[in-house]
């Protein structure tokens, strides 16, 4: 019995020992095939803002169709134009966590150039400005008169083209702006461009077998072709990636064609019958439809479409027209821009400039008479548009013309500013951007925040 017993235990604890085994064996398993789908789905994972989720993912895919139905032009010169189709690309899964935007006031604002909000001591004191003033807005370059996007940007032909600056981050900017409460308007200039032009010569306009260059000295000042679609898909992925990093609005600027009355060039795609305003229209319509809804457009203007129903040097500019797919128009009204009765020298033509039956022989000495009388055209010829609801804010002048001819300029200061101010007001309007290139601002012409008008 006794050596029995001792036969009977080694087996058992043998069979323990397997069944031990067993279960250790079992747990390993189960740990090793945990861990390996973890690894898949950390792989599938995108985790840069420059993949397919990005902004150039709408550049290739498959798209439905939407139809834009411009407005006739009151105009006896007018032929009324078809119904293009628009196709837009899908709007790309936002490439940043959009932040939370504050509320804002009516604009009052000034163009910034990307040296005033790239300097950290400049940025500071334009939102000290602003926290002082009754100014509340900035215009910021996205793509700069040359075509270089202002900061970091992560489109492929963007990068490609080396036309970027990789040392901003723009998103802590904007927060900047906005912790303090200031609207950041995204200023691009649009078929101006000097640097996509030369790396992809096809997108642009060409003269005589070369890009066109529309400087005098040979320097390189080309643009992009605005009846190519691959020119509106690259102005596309910009504009989506500036809304994916906080942008408030979206402001296009150089938003024409070069001046025909002064430049000879050919367009790869101009349809016979077709004016040159529908494809500007059309590009808007494009942008809006691809766009997030929400989403604030607006274009600068010049101050002639407001007082005259021609396309002057066919820009493709119309006042009635131009809005149907904006939120804002933002008519250039400086005085020194407009003609003046000198026999010669700048905006001169021996006659002066008529605006709303008054002739002004020196535009540039009248501020507030100029742009008054300028939007009160303006503003009359938009109401009569059925259905037509884009709002006016106009770009009016915060810098000194003294390269006019001699006694067709002044100095502008802080008269001359609240002049134009007090006639954006007394036309009916209640927003405004100053312009002066090199921020040069007459800053004492900005009332106190607390004694800000209504």
């Amino acid at each position: 019995m006794e050596n029995e017993k001792q036969m009977i235990k080694p087996e058992a604890d043998k069979h323990k020992r397997n069944t031990v085994s067993i279960i250790v064996l079992t747990v390993l398993v189960l740990i090793s095939l945990a861990l390996l789908g973890l690894y898949a789905r950390y792989r599938q994972t995108p985790s840069e803002p420059g993949d397919d989720t990005g902004p150039t993912a709408a550049l290739n895919s498959p798209t439905p169709e939407v139809t834009f139905a411009p407005t006739e032009i009151p105009s006896p010169t007018e032929t009324p134009a078809g119904e293009p189709t628009v196709a837009p690309s899908p709007m790309p899964e936002p490439s940043v966590t959009p932040v939370p935007k504050p509320e804002f006031q009516p604009v009052k604002a000034l163009y910034l150039k990307p040296e005033s909000f790239q300097n950290n001591s400049l940025l500071e004191h334009y939102i000290d400005l602003a926290n002082r003033t009754e100014i509340n807005a900035y215009v910021i370059d996205i793509k700069s008169d040359w075509g270089l996007i202002t900061y970091r940007s992560e489109i492929e032909d963007v990068r490609a083209a080396k036309a970027c600056r990789d040392d901003i981050d723009i998103r802590k900017i904007i927060k900047k702006f906005h912790d303090n409460n200031i609207r950041v308007i995204g200023r691009v200039v649009t078929f101006k461009d000097s640097v996509i032009t030369k790396y992809k010569p096809e997108l642009a306009i060409h003269h005589n077998g070369k890009l066109f260059d529309q400087s005098s000295d040979g320097s390189g000042v080309y643009w992009l072709d605005a009846t190519n679609r691959k020119s509106w898909d690259y102005i596309l992925a910009i504009v989506q990636e500036a809304i994916n990093y906080g942008f408030d609005e979206i402001q296009f600027d150089y938003v024409r064609f070069p001046e025909t009355s002064l430049y000879k060039y050919e367009l790869s795609n101009l349809e016979e019958g077709k004016e040159r305003r529908e494809y500007i229209e059309e590009f808007i319509a494009y942008i809006r439809a691809n766009v997030p809804e929400g989403t604030i457009l607006s274009a600068d203007i010049f101050g002639m479409p407001l007082i005259s129903s021609r396309d002057h040097g066919e820009i493709g500019q119309t006042l009635e027209t131009i809005g149907r797919n904006l939120d804002y128009i933002s008519p250039m009204i400086y005085p020194s821009h407009f003609a003046n009765s000198a026999p010669k020298g700048s905006m001169a033509n021996g006659v002066g400039q008529v605006i709303n039956g008054i002739k002004f022989t020196h535009p540039d000495l009248y501020p507030y008479e100029v742009v008054y009388n300028t939007l009160l055209v303006g503003k009359k010829r938009i109401e009569s548009v059925e259905g037509y609801k884009v709002k006016c804010r106009p770009y009016i002048q915060g810098f000194t013309a003294d390269y006019l001819p001699d006694g067709y300029w002044k100095k502008y200061g802080v008269e001359e500013y609240r002049a134009q101010i007090q006639a954006v007001y007394d036309a009916g309007y209640e927003e405004w951007i100053f312009w002066n290139a090199r921020n040069n601002y007459v800053e004492e012409a900005f009332l106190p925040e607390e004694h800000e008008s209504d």
